[in-house]
């Protein structure tokens, strides 16, 4: 069930994007380049603040590897991490199950649990539950 979790996903996000008619990465591109310069900005304030500006202000470079993702993710970057923080969200719900039923490594049976709960859940908040 895990396993087949990722490509469920990422057809999830592709989907979303369809009905969008808007890809992520245009979503996102402005916010995220203005939330780095704001950072540069902000590390920059923070030493001028600190260490003074008697020799004129501070200059902040980034490094190569931020430059490269201050232009803004990708189609791609976005999906692969909407992917890894759902898998690794979905890994430690499975793995809390396996440790609060004392499942021990069966973790099949810690994922049908996992996602019977879920289910639960929204029947209950619909009021289709008996409690």
């Amino acid at each position: 069930m895990y396993a087949n979790a990722g490509g469920v996903t990422v057809s999830y996000f592709e989907w979303l994007k369809n009905i969008s008619h808007v890809s992520f990465g245009r979503l996102l591109f402005k916010y995220e380049r203005d939330s780095n310069d704001y950072l540069l900005e902000s590390v920059q304030q923070s030493l001028e603040a600190k260490f003074g500006r008697s020799g004129g202000p501070i200059p902040i470079t980034p490094s190569e590897e931020f430059k490269k993702r201050m232009g803004g993710a990708s189609e791609k970057d976005i999906v692969h991490s909407g992917l890894e923080y759902t898998m690794e969200r979905s890994a430690k719900q499975i793995m809390s199950r396996a440790h609060e039923y004392d499942l021990g490594l069966d973790l099949r049976t810690a994922a049908f649990v996992a996602a019977l709960e879920k289910i639960y859940i929204v029947y209950r908040d619909a009021g289709l539950t008996f409690s």
